[in-house]
């Protein structure tokens, strides 16, 4: 059980490590196993007949499941971000961990923990495509009700996008922290548990989930107006700085604090809702039941058990010997670096918030923005020089992957064509439901291929470039930008070449004020002849 079960974890740890909506699969295999040891014992019937698949399971279902697993674990390999693949997964585990119960003790056996073991799909990541429409919906609509609020109260604000304009004092950007999707995803792993620990019965259930999503929906919905109207206030500085320092160690900011304490806020308020929905009298609580031990005994033949093992170890085994065989033929390629050191050059570092670091999980990053000195402009308060919007300018964004584990999943939902529209620009090509076209950069004497994007915003066009440069990759080969969203068939092909991430570094180049598509492609390469180079090989 453990072994089969490791693999699912182990699957999903990765969106659980690196996407905050659902960190809370760590705490869910654990809230799984306390269920099981609470769940009524089963009381076995020795006259009861047994079905005609009772004694058969282990090898009608059993063995072909397990078998199954070796390729699956190979295709994982290459697509570990599908997340097809991680309901494909679960339900193989699932039912390999009711074989056993059935077996030995039918439907009567199963029943009272298959709620238990159900529990653990709110650990697995909505499809993507949900996942995102939904996300999205939601910063919609914050931020436009936060809007209405401020204007209500006479505070100057305007909408661009998921972006709240509030004048002077700059801009509040509704994320996907401050969507709340996190904390209404939180509320149904608390309310569902909540459910079962007090016993409700399905009805209560139900209500009790309704009512808990409202709840979150409602604290969200506090939290960002609090930071948007202290933003309002000109406190803006207040929400990203550090509320302050003891003895070297900071203190949060008063995003993330607010985001803490609206967490605690949903938990404690749906507890004191499920404490109070009978009176705050519940004589069968989990809590008052003895740990039933032998809910997880089962006996299965010992040939089965060595074979389960085994084909665990084997899955492993296999894929890692699959991808490695075939990567051993890869170059291994030089790292690509971003130089802007020119006295020429107002070069200013942009802050990466801790949001965005929280959602990338990248081992390094940097983002800047830069402009020829002649087309900034002179700030009178402090005798200085400002990058000037109106003019041209570069920004760039930086991040590298040392570890390829999460680099494929994450660069397949952060995309220009799905963040950038967030903040207010429109974009132009590729047309929405198309792919982007691809150039090729002499850089050196290698060629790198980028992504480009055209948006534009108040009559102001913003070109877009953006390439990912592995750390391996085949002689010869261009190189590819990791995408989720594979059809099926080039998933598949991906396997069978033996093409997984192996890590590697995203360079997203932006340039503004410049009108043609042929003028921003000409400083693009101006750009490369000048400012990218190649650093030393990659030691694997």
């Amino acid at each position: 059980m453990i072994s089969i079960w490791g693999l699912i974890v182990l699957q999903l740890s990765t969106t659980w490590n690196t996407n905050e909506q659902y960190a809370h699969g760590f705490l869910v295999p654990f809230l799984c196993f306390y269920l099981l040891l609470k769940s009524e014992p089963f009381i076995g019937n020795q006259e009861s007949k047994k079905s005609l698949l009772q004694g058969k399971t282990w090898y009608l279902i059993g063995i072909p499941l397990l078998l199954s697993l070796i390729p699956l674990w190979t295709i994982r390999g290459a697509n570990s971000d599908w997340r097809l693949l991680n309901f494909v997964l679960f339900g193989i585990v699932f039912l390999l961990t009711v074989i056993p119960f059935y077996d030995q003790g039918g439907w009567s056996r199963i029943k009272n923990l298959l709620f238990p073991l159900l529990f653990f799909t709110v650990a697995i990541p909505w499809p993507l495509a949900t996942d995102l429409q939904l996300t999205q919906w939601f910063q919609e609509r914050v931020s436009s009700i936060i809007v209405d609020i401020l204007l209500l109260l006479e505070h100057e604000a305007s909408l661009q996008g998921t972006v709240i304009d509030v004048g002077i004092f700059g801009q509040v950007g509704i994320d996907q922290a401050c969507s709340g999707i996190n904390g209404l995803q939180s509320s149904i792993v608390v309310t569902l548990f909540f459910g079962a620990y007090y016993r409700f019965r399905w009805i209560n259930r139900v209500v009790l989930i309704l009512s808990g999503a409202m709840i979150a929906i409602g604290f969200n919905l506090l939290r960002a107006f609090s930071l948007s109207y202290i933003k309002v206030k000109g406190k803006g500085h207040l929400l990203e700085d550090a509320l302050f320092s003891i003895g070297g160690w900071d203190m949060p900011s008063l995003h993330d604090l607010a985001g803490w304490i609206e967490t605690a806020l949903i938990f404690l308020f749906i507890y004191l809702l499920a404490r109070s929905a009978r009176g705050g009298l519940f004589l069968r609580m989990l809590s008052n039941e003895p740990n039933n031990w032998n809910n997880l005994k089962s006996s299965p033949p010992l040939a089965y058990s060595l074979l389960t093992i085994s084909t665990v170890i084997a899955s492993v085994s296999y894929a890692n010997y699959h991808f490695e065989s075939r990567e051993s033929n890869l170059e291994n390629l030089p790292k690509l670096s971003l130089n802007i050191a020119d006295d020429t050059l107002l070069v200013e570092e942009k802050i990466i918030s801790n949001q965005i670091a929280a959602q990338l999980h990248f081992e390094s990053a940097q983002s800047i923005q830069w402009q020829e000195r002649l087309r900034t402009r002179f700030n009178p308060t402090n005798q200085t020089r400002l990058i000037n919007p109106n003019q041209e300018y570069w920004q760039a964004f930086e991040a590298t992957w040392e570890s390829g584990g999460a680099c494929t999943a994450i660069l397949s939902t952060h995309s220009p064509d799905s963040c950038l529209p967030l903040t207010g620009l429109t974009q132009i090509n590729p047309p929405l439901g198309q792919a982007p076209s691809v150039i090729t950069i002499q850089v050196e004497n290698r060629e790198i291929s980028f992504e480009v994007y055209e948006f534009t915003k108040n009559r102001k066009k913003l070109y877009v470039f953006r390439c990912f440069w592995p750390r391996m990759q085949a002689i010869g080969q261009a190189n590819q930008f990791p995408k989720g969203g594979y059809s099926f068939d080039g998933r598949i092909q991906s396997t069978l070449e033996g093409r997984r991430n192996v890590g590697g570094t995203m360079l997203a180049l932006a340039l503004a004020n410049v009108e043609s598509p042929q003028t921003a492609l000409a400083k693009l390469q101006a750009l490369a002849n000048q400012r990218l180079s190649f650093g030393k090989k990659e030691v694997q």
